[in-house]
């Protein structure tokens, strides 16, 4: 993508099981990117590739575990 990020911050927030073993139900990451010239289409991208085939966590979670990505850019 060749994209300037300035800085970058996450925030994620998860709602554990009641019955035990207590893993997670849900979580939900907040992007907040510091960026002149990435757009949303670039970060759709990014986390569309992430759920794909790039991140083994994601690979790991999914079928278990909800997992919303929501992202604010701020240039």
């Amino acid at each position: 993508m060749n994209k300037t990020i300035i800085g970058m911050d996450i925030i994620a927030k998860g709602i554990r099981r009641e019955v035990t073993p207590t893993s997670f139900k849900s979580i939900a990451i907040i992007l907040n990117i510091i960026s002149k010239n990435v757009t949303t289409a670039d970060l759709d991208k990014a986390i569309q590739l992430s759920r794909a085939s790039f991140c083994p966590v994601w690979s790991m979670l999914k079928g278990n575990v909800d997992l919303e990505v929501n992202y604010k850019i701020v240039s």
